[in-house]
């Protein structure tokens, strides 16, 4: 009798009375289409577990009796990614004890968006506080590339910086649609396969849209925004009870791109009927300078911020016309932004790989330093 070998790529065909049936053999290979389309349900459950992971970071369970945490636990460890509004929302869960330890009230702003809604946390004695501090507190979208510049004191420089780093993998990944519509979907003849072939086409490119509009998470933000936050929190640890009543803080939600958060602020303000001098912490990178950016209105106060001695070199930048573009400052031309870094050869304020796995060392010293800073805008009695 002979033995039946198995031919790769062909169907083995069951018998059984009048019945019979075909069926591929262990060796066959799928169709392209199937193959695709396995491969964008993979990324699709990658990215869904990517997100399930990086929300057990930012756990907010407070027990009773439980001591406050560290502010460095709370923004390194604990809520490293503050990207979503669920994980925006623990955060400020978090902070709230923070700031209640310490005796500051607190007040939400809240407006819901076409990307979603923009949460702002204020903590001020509102009628009595003169000089607010104000803290990006979100952290940006990854870039996935292999280097980022960003100038935090210069949103026009920044954006075009960053170009190629934002589009080019995107057009990247159009292009293998592209091809595989191209080159692929004709080449398919049974209906059921160009209909499967056409989902995985159509599911790549709402996949695509989705990270040009949302994006994807950063997992390592150490700069930009942690050490902001954690320079406020150290500063505001430094003031009297007195000192609280004239100083509030205010942490911003949606500091990137049109800044809907500090408009919202600035929104506030003006219904409030309020001009308050704000001092927003921006990057406080690693590197030797301090730089302190202002508009027209807020010169007088940054000059007195770069006044006399310091631990670190400051240097000022002026901030009016197209710097001001993508950044807070754009909707408050009386205050000043303080961000640290190194400055290049053009004279700008440098902070390199933020948005990228490589943003996880905060520099202590230049924390310190921001802080004393701080301490001369403490208005007076």
């Amino acid at each position: 009798m002979d033995t039946p070998v198995l031919i790769p790529n062909t169907e083995v065909k069951h018998s059984s009375g009048d019945n019979s049936w075909a069926c591929p053999c262990e060796d066959s290979t799928l169709p392209v289409p199937f193959i695709f389309s396995g491969h964008l349900l993979i990324a699709f459950f990658l990215l869904f577990m990517y997100n399930v992971h990086d929300m057990q970071f930012c756990e907010n369970v407070h027990r009773k009796g439980e001591t406050f945490m560290d502010i460095r636990t709370l923004a390194l460890e604990r809520c490293p990614i503050r990207f979503g509004g669920r994980r925006k929302q623990r955060f400020l869960k978090e902070l709230d004890p923070i700031f209640e330890e310490a005796g500051y009230p607190s007040h939400t702003l809240e407006k819901r968006g076409f990307r979603g809604k923009t949460r702002n946390q204020i903590y001020a004695f509102e009628k009595t506080a003169k000089l607010y501090i104000a803290v990006p507190y979100d952290t940006p979208e990854r870039l996935f590339w292999h280097k980022s510049e960003y100038y935090p004191l210069d949103g026009n420089r920044s954006l075009n910086k960053n170009m190629l780093a934002t589009y080019v993998p995107a057009l990247l990944f159009y292009a293998l649609i592209l091809l595989f519509v191209m080159l692929v979907t004709p080449q398919v003849d049974d209906l059921i396969l160009q209909v499967i072939a056409n989902l995985a086409v159509l599911g790549a490119t709402l996949l695509l849209m989705w990270l040009l509009f949302h994006g994807v998470a950063n997992r390592h933000n150490a700069n930009r925004n942690s050490s902001a936050v954690i320079a406020a929190v150290d500063f505001m640890r430094t003031l009297d009870r007195e000192q609280k009543r004239r100083i509030g803080f205010v942490f911003v939600d949606r500091c990137d791109r049109r800044c809907p958060g500090a408009e919202l602020l600035a929104s506030y303000f003006e219904k409030q009927k309020k001009n308050p001098d704000i001092i927003w912490l921006n990057c406080v990178g690693d590197g030797d300078t301090i730089g302190i950016g202002y508009r027209t209105h807020g010169k007088r106060l940054a000059s007195s911020l770069n006044a006399g001695k310091k631990s670190v070199t400051g240097m000022l930048f002026d901030m009016n016309g197209n710097r001001c573009l993508q950044t807070v400052m754009n909707y408050l031309d009386k205050g000043v932004m303080i961000a640290a870094g190194t400055v290049d050869a053009k004279g700008s304020l440098l902070v390199r790989n933020t948005q990228l796995s490589k943003d996880r060392q905060i520099d202590e010293s230049m924390i310190a330093a921001v802080c004393e800073l701080l301490k001369k805008a403490i208005p007076r009695k």
